[in-house]
């Protein structure tokens, strides 16, 4: 499945107190910036080096750029300093955080690695999916004791299908007059989201790890919440879906729920006008929501 992307600021064109900051926490000017491309976010994602030779990574951004990205933000540096006491391989090493009330910033370890290619190969695919068993495992309960509850902060994402009713928007012709059911499936799947207490990334998609020969890192922890054990898994999948041979996920209701969910979610949010920064959302929306309603329907007739 294809991703959607935001609109990369520049490092040279950051505030002089967050590029200030920059040079205070790393001990020396920073002498290059390359831009990475991917993700959602429209502000600073870049590795540095500076004239010491010291590498960092870089994301900051400012509410000029996105109103809700500081937010966003702000609940990455709580999970990363939340992950930061269980040194697990599979997860960058943050160095330093910045946050005036406007723009927020994190320094993290540069890691040499690539992000899994797009379709997926099976080769990576298998790295990833092993390393998310051992990180989930290590992650329950959650080691970040106030991480939101995904069901709870993500509830009105997971409800959509009330609204996809309310706004009569057309759906696939195969579920056409069905809303109510999946809507009822939602509520089901949100339950047992509900139910789990351990640690989870919530948006895991091929741009969001790197991978070295040694390691497999899972990067971009700004929606972290608390979960059931097989959420990273079921999102995981969706994004390999179509490209490799994927281990069958048990057949459980609230797996199926939780599918049905984000399918509304996506749905919604498809037809609705794109935000500020990030033009290209709305296309993977509607993507994502057709790949899952597919995942659904496949799911409900076997």
């Amino acid at each position: 499945m294809a991703h959607a992307a935001g609109v990369r600021l520049p490092y040279e064109r950051l505030p002089k107190s967050v590029l200030g900051w920059v040079d205070r926490a790393l001990g020396s000017s920073v002498v290059s910036a390359v831009t990475q491309q991917g993700g959602f976010s429209p502000g600073v994602a870049a590795r540095l080096v500076t004239r010491t030779g010291r590498r960092a990574f870089l994301k900051a951004v400012g509410s000029s750029l996105n109103p809700n990205s500081p937010t966003l933000f702000r609940n990455e540096i709580a999970a990363m300093q939340g992950l930061a006491a269980h040194s697990s391989p599979h997860i960058p090493f943050l160095y330093d955080v910045y946050d005036d009330g406007d723009w927020v910033g994190l320094l993290m370890e540069d890691i040499d690695g690539y992000l899994p290619p797009h379709p997926w190969h099976p080769g990576d695919a298998g790295r990833v999916l092993d390393a998310l068993s051992e990180l989930t495992a290590a992650l329950q309960p959650s080691p970040w004791a106030e991480a939101p509850a995904a069901a709870v902060r993500s509830e009105a994402y997971l409800s959509r299908w009330e609204l996809v009713i309310a706004d009569g928007l057309g759906v696939p012709s195969w579920m056409a007059g069905r809303e109510e059911e999946f809507a009822e499936l939602a509520r089901v799947g949100r339950a047992a989201l509900a139910e789990g207490d351990g640690l989870v990334h919530w948006d895991l998609r091929a741009d969001n790890i790197l991978l070295t020969e040694q390691r497999v890192v899972f990067v971009d922890w700004a929606h972290a919440a608390t979960g059931a054990a097989w959420t990273d898994t079921v999102i995981l999948h969706a994004d390999m879906r179509g490209a490799v041979e994927l281990p069958a996920l048990p057949d459980d209701v609230g797996i199926t729920g939780f599918i049905a969910a984000v399918a509304g979610g996506q749905w919604w949010g498809s037809h609705q006008p794109a935000p500020a920064g990030l033009p290209t959302v709305r296309a993977w929306q509607r993507e994502s929501a057709l790949l899952h309603l597919d995942w659904l329907r496949e799911r409900l007739s076997s």
